[in-house]
């Protein structure tokens, strides 16, 4: 925005307003980013009538579209729920009895944020979250442990 200001307002103008803007923006992500963890977080550590092991914001990209939502994890499942604001909105569920593994992935090649759960069919589904090491670790943990049992 300061460059966009800049060419149409003069350089004092811009770097001002580029200042100004960042700001803003900032501050309205942080809003919205608020919003949508108090509306999607499991504040009772029940999702769907199943104890919450872990849960945070994520992306999960299908057909080359990052979904925005959140992911869950139960003693028997991973799930993630989209904020709606989305093309797709299917719910994913994966019993952990699909899940033969999970690895940490690289987003584009070199962001070390994605999750890639690899399924017993051969499919594989892809997530950006936040803690991806914590996630990974307690997704394998889930996995050797069973659906059934809950450490």
């Amino acid at each position: 925005m300061g460059l966009f200001f800049s060419l149409f307002y003069g350089t004092g103008f811009g770097l001002v307003g580029g200042i100004a803007s960042g700001l803003l923006f900032g501050v309205a992500i942080s809003i919205f980013t608020r919003l949508q963890r108090e509306r999607m977080e499991a504040k009772d550590a029940i999702f769907e009538g199943e104890r919450v092991l872990f849960q945070g914001p994520a992306n999960h990209f299908k057909n080359r579209e990052g979904i925005g939502g959140w992911l869950t994890l139960t003693p028997s499942r991973l799930a993630f729920r989209s904020h709606g604001a989305n093309l797709q909105n299917q719910p994913v569920n994966l019993s952990i009895e699909e899940v033969a593994k999970v690895t940490r992935a690289l987003t584009l090649g070199v962001v070390p944020n994605g999750l890639r759960i690899q399924k017993t069919n051969g499919q594989e589904e892809f997530f950006v979250v936040s803690n991806r090491q914590q996630w990974a670790k307690l997704i394998a943990r889930q996995i050797n442990h069973g659906p059934s049992q809950e450490w």
